[in-house]
């Protein structure tokens, strides 16, 4: 009876959790670099649609939200006030668009919309975008010793964010330019790198804690036999 306690004491049942910061990084980022490679495909075949975008965007706005709301917050300070209306902000930008092409694609408003974006004010419509991105990952990297996983998964997404305001820059000064391909524009690249340096850093975090939680339980089961050992 001893043997069977302590057996079932090293095994115990499996149970469903929470999914830790790091792993929601490593997942938003995957789902970055997947939209990313499906616009470039949509663009192969044919002008493009607006699925893959909205991928990237939620993907992008996951990472924000890992990084910003990680650890502990006053849900009442001054901090968290600010994290949540910049990405209210972030998220109207970012879907707004997308909600209007589906609702009225051939309206007034979805007419006034497009050629207010080849405006130069459309950059500062952005600029929520890229603070809230740079503030999202410096309040992560903050919590814990630095290292360069970390660095990584917490600079991947400024990389995104600010190719992102290139991207529409790109687009206002290069409104003739027709490529075959998106992943010849250099704004398109630096997105995809910016996706991809997050994934190696956050997939890099979830190893390690992998790894270290294999550690802790083969430590804890050899004290478990050591103790089992000692009783007999």
């Amino acid at each position: 009876m001893a043997d069977y306690a302590s057996g079932m004491a090293v095994r115990p049942a499996r149970d469903f959790r929470e999914p830790k910061a790091i792993e929601l990084l490593a997942f938003a980022y995957a789902l970055g670099v997947v939209g990313t490679l499906w616009d470039w495909r949509e663009h192969l075949l044919g002008p493009g649609t607006q699925p893959p975008h909205l991928v990237i965007d939620l993907g992008g706005l996951v990472v924000i939200s890992a990084l910003a709301f990680s650890g502990r917050i006053d849900l009442r300070s001054r901090t968290f006030i600010a994290l949540y209306v910049l990405l209210v902000l972030v998220v109207v930008v970012a879907f707004g668009p997308f909600v209007l092409m589906m609702a009225a694609p051939r309206s007034a408003l979805m007419a006034s919309l497009m050629h207010s974006m080849m405006s130069s004010g459309a950059l500062l419509v952005y600029l929520p975008l890229v603070l809230l991105a740079s503030w999202s990952a410096w309040r992560w990297l903050i919590q814990e010793p630095l290292n360069w996983w970390r660095l990584a998964a917490a600079l991947g997404i400024v990389v995104v964010a600010i190719a992102t305001v290139w991207d529409l820059y790109w687009h206002q000064t290069h409104p003739m330019e027709l490529r075959t391909s998106m992943a010849g524009l250099p704004p398109h690249q630096a997105i995809l790198a910016g996706f991809l340096i997050g994934l190696i850093g956050a997939g890099w975090g979830v190893a390690v804690g992998i790894n270290r939680a294999g550690f802790r339980a083969h430590t804890a089961e050899g004290r478990i036999e050591n103790a089992a050992s000692k009783s007999k």
